[in-house]
């Protein structure tokens, strides 16, 4: 047991479906073959190293990721369906350069994604308030805990607003966010601080 409640947070591995620039979402993809070295990489980064809890979004592409590194640090996974990305309806599949859902793509389409996001897939509150919820009770069960995490971009962009007490509502410009990058934060009495974002240095 650590002195506090310690979370380690890692993006999934790159898929086929990243080196085609199209949204994800709960539409899965294999990992492709960068995507299996930099989870491999990711393992040997936290080769040694002692949790107390691994959980990871039971989508295909985290589960892949994770199991990846399960094996090298000899714990089993839990699927958690709190730790899913955001459901982004009819626009799963669709280019990003077209369909970005943050809207920085062209104008033109922005009435049809917020159609899209509205009609068919999970609102912005919803999913601010599933992450977080997921994420509380988590670190509620495994106090004092280091906690390993195999996520997604938009909880990334959540958690990393939420633990740093940061507005919320701009969560969709937070980020870039590496396949297999590192973020970890260390809970001091009720405050959560960074030990860093976003490391990547053990994929080169």
């Amino acid at each position: 047991m650590t002195l506090s409640t310690q979370v380690i947070l890692v993006r999934h591995a790159q898929t086929e479906m990243i080196t085609k620039n199209r949204i994800h979402g709960h539409s899965d993809s294999p990992l492709s073959q960068k995507g299996i070295q930099d989870a491999n990489k990711t393992a040997d980064r936290l080769r040694g190293q002692s949790f107390g809890a691994f959980y990871s979004s039971p989508i295909g592409r985290a589960m892949h990721t994770a199991e990846i590194i399960g094996n090298v640090i000899n714990r089993v996974p839990v699927p958690n369906d709190g730790l899913k990305e955001r459901y982004y309806g009819w626009l799963e599949g669709k280019p990003l350069s077209l369909f970005e859902p943050d809207l920085s793509g062209p104008k033109v389409m922005h009435p049809f994604i917020n159609f899209a996001l509205r009609s068919s897939g999970e609102s912005a509150k919803f999913f601010i308030d599933r992450v977080i919820s997921t994420f509380d009770d988590i670190t509620t069960r495994h106090k004092k805990q280091r906690i390993l995490f195999v996520i997604h971009w938009g909880l990334l962009s959540i958690l990393t607003q939420y633990l740093q007490g940061k507005d919320l509502s701009v969560w969709r410009e937070i980020g870039p966010w590496t396949s297999c990058g590192i973020s970890e934060f260390h809970q001091k009495e009720n405050t959560w601080q960074p030990i860093y974002l976003n490391n990547s240095s053990h994929l080169l």
